[in-house]
């Protein structure tokens, strides 16, 4: 017989004052862009038709995201053969400047010295992967391709745009935005192929409009981590076991937060207890190591945030078990709730 704890996290937000994660043990035996106007295009051009807005609303420092459609249209001059065109997006660094290779936007409205920053960048992929260069380098570039008929005067194609506000930061509760953020649009036509970044480079056609990035931070707390107690294997239960967990969180400086858990799935008004089927293996959680501070539904952790991650131990126990345990699965699920 022996003993394999294996646990799982479930999360769910529950309002903007109280973040809830599951704990969950088992033991086994055995940007905002502007607008811009259409502009008139002669002979072989390509401009940006249509930009809609990147706004990544309330965020915390949990992090947002946001994404939007940058469209662009281009002309066939060429009516009588078969026409390609290729365009690549990038944005430059613009202002405020990249810090740690990282794009900002800032709590100041206008230029000069800003209060605070918030980081994100942009990428071409929504699984954010693809990051959006400052350059036109061709190795980064991702880039789309049309085909022109003979009887056709005119493409709209799209690229989207996703944009991820890093995790993390406690900053400045206010409105953030950039100051000149140039979206560069760059395009090659040719009869002969599907022109390649490396072509679209080496064309040299670009057009730059202002793209504006924007979000309203709130200064919340939230739970970084919760991980799984395990209580590891073994193949005696007429031993105690124990183990531990650590919770991370964090919070604005000087921000009055509590922790509590509840007594889990399968409590029976006495123990805390992992099930498997109609069998059960009790267990309880100490907030100390020397397990002398009983942690149960009426127990709070509480401190002040310092903005920076914050840790709250949790050791638990299996006592002796009176009686022959069933090899399985024993699991439960505890919640934890950061309330502030």
């Amino acid at each position: 017989m022996f003993v394999k704890i294996k646990t799982c996290i479930s999360s769910k937000f529950l309002s903007y004052s109280l973040v809830s994660l599951c704990l969950y043990l088992s033991v086994v035996i055995s940007v905002s862009f502007l607008s811009t106007e259409s502009q008139a295009a002669n002979s072989d051009d390509c401009w940006i038709s249509s930009i809609s807005s990147l706004n990544f609303g309330t965020v915390s420092n949990a992090g947002g995201r946001s994404s939007t459609p940058v469209y662009v249209t281009c002309n066939n001059s060429s009516q009588a053969k078969i026409m390609n065109v290729t365009i690549c997006i990038f944005v430059p660094a613009g202002d405020p400047a990249l810090a740690n290779n990282r794009r900002r936007i800032s709590s100041n409205t206008g230029s000069g010295n800003a209060s605070s920053y918030l980081s994100y960048d942009l990428f071409y992929d929504p699984a954010l992967t693809q990051r959006i260069d400052t350059t036109a380098n061709s190795s980064t570039l991702r880039c789309v391709s049309q085909t022109f008929t003979p009887s056709e005067k005119q493409k709209i194609s799209n690229i989207n745009l996703h944009g991820s506000i890093y995790s993390g930061q406690n900053v400045l509760a206010t409105r953030y935005t950039s100051f000149n953020m140039p979206i560069t649009l760059i395009y090659a036509y040719s009869e002969s192929k599907i022109p390649t970044a490396q072509d679209v480079i080496a064309n040299n056609k670009s057009l730059t409009h202002n793209l504006l990035v924007t979000a309203n931070y709130e200064n919340s707390c939230y739970l970084q981590s919760v991980p799984d107690l395990n209580f590891g294997q073994t193949d005696n239960l007429l031993q105690e076991k124990t183990s531990s967990t650590t919770i991370s969180l964090s919070c604005p400086i000087n921000t009055t937060w509590k922790v509590s858990l509840d007594n889990g799935l399968n409590f029976d008004g006495t123990s805390k207890r992992m099930r498997k089927g109609t069998d059960y293996i009790a267990y309880a959680l100490y907030r100390d190591a020397s397990l002398s501070q009983i942690w149960d539904a009426k127990s709070i952790a509480q401190d002040v945030g310092n903005n920076g991650t914050q840790q709250i131990k949790i050791y638990g126990k299996i006592p002796i078990q009176s009686k022959t345990i069933p090899a399985g699965d024993y699991l439960d699920t505890v919640t934890v709730t950061l309330t502030y």
